[in-house]
């Protein structure tokens, strides 16, 4: 159970990064840039689209709203829940 887990965690986590990296170089946003607006330090900003940064909630915004992006999460019931 705790590996399914983490598998869920690390898939959400790596599709949260790619729409990050995506709409960055959509923008034609460097990390340097993303930096400078938010005080994150660029080797940080390069961990974190790597996957080997596990970034808190407030980096995330952060680096969101520095490309113009705003966090919008929602919570679900899981299906199957096995009790």
């Amino acid at each position: 159970r705790r590996q399914r887990q983490m598998c869920i965690r690390d898939r959400t986590r790596k599709q949260l990064i790619e729409q990050l990296i995506s709409y960055r170089k959509a923008k034609k946003i460097t990390q340097a840039d993303i930096s400078d607006n938010t005080g994150i330090q660029r080797p940080n900003i390069s961990r974190l689209e790597s996957g080997k940064y596990n970034p808190t909630l407030d980096m995330i915004v952060r680096v969101a709203d520095s490309i113009g992006l705003e966090v919008e999460i929602t919570l679900k019931e899981k299906k199957n829940q096995l009790k």
